[in-house]
């Protein structure tokens, strides 16, 4: 097997050149998520409140820390594409909509918590329904930047295909993106998480709370969304590895419809059990 010794990198000045001031924009994002992870975990600690068997701090804690590695992913991914890109006024207005929609959402789904109050699926209010919808609008401004990110990557890779972590960074944003866009229109249309009903006695994976039955459609959901971070990991480890480009190309293609089809499958398959 003919091996590479190819590497792409990018240096410091990339996060302090001021045209690309909007990678401050998204570390700074990270670290309100992490600081308000810290401070959730220790309200957790101390309030007993219950919403939907769960700590009211539960939900909270999934977005800060789902939010913090999205806007981690994608401040160290932006940093692949051409600096005249990066300076382009549509991507810095992306990044500002990004995290304006990411720090909304998550400012309100604490509100709510703090209320002892539902975020998601809640209805009982105008304001509360209202709400709802305009979480589901700043979802799909996420979900829309992470697949812009995707492509823009895409369109620099096929000027030089000597780069395959750029094509599995491209592959994994995009369809991620889908895949994401895909499960989370399923689940916002319901009324519940759930495309059954889980039994009372149904065992829950600890920490995240998934329910092993009543076809509990968060866990698809989450590999549907946490492929923006495995096929650019794969890819680095190919990379790293410097496996024939050739042959690296067909394994991040390989992966990217097994991975995709096994979602999907498995998103299809919570209705049927």
């Amino acid at each position: 097997m003919t091996r590479i010794n190819h590497q792409t990198t990018i240096g410091p000045e990339a996060y302090l050149d001021s045209d690309n001031s909007h990678f401050n924009l998204w570390w700074q994002a990270t670290f309100l998520m992490l600081s308000l992870f810290a401070i959730t975990l220790l309200l957790w600690s101390f309030d007993p409140r219950q919403l939907d068997n769960a700590s009211v701090w539960a939900k909270p804690l999934k977005f800060e820390s789902s939010l913090a590695l999205y806007f981690i992913t994608l401040a160290l991914l932006a940093g692949y594409l051409p600096a005249k890109v990066r300076r382009n006024a549509s991507w810095q207005w992306a990044t500002r909509f990004a995290v304006g929609a990411g720090v909304f959402e998550v400012i309100y789904i604490l509100l709510q918590a703090a209320r002892g109050r539902a975020s998601h699926y809640n209805k009982d209010t105008v304001i509360e329904e209202v709400m709802y919808g305009v979480m589901g609008l700043g979802a799909l401004m996420l979900v829309a930047v992470s697949f812009y990110l995707g492509w823009l990557l895409y369109r620099d890779y096929r000027n030089d295909k000597s780069d395959n972590f750029k094509l599995a960074s491209a592959c994994g944003l995009m369809l991620g993106s889908v895949l994401t866009l895909i499960t989370a229109s399923v689940m916002s249309s319901g009324q519940t998480h759930f495309a059954g009903t889980p039994a009372v006695d149904s065992l829950r994976v600890p920490i995240v709370g998934w329910v092993l039955s009543g076809g509990d459609l968060r866990i698809p959901h989450f590999f549907a969304t946490h492929l923006m971070q495995f096929l650019p990991l794969y890819g680095l480890l190919m990379q790293r590895q410097a496996i024939d480009l050739s042959a690296a190309r067909k394994n991040i293609l390989l992966f990217s419809l097994v991975y995709s089809a096994a979602v999907l499958i498995w998103f299809a398959a919570s209705f049927m059990f």
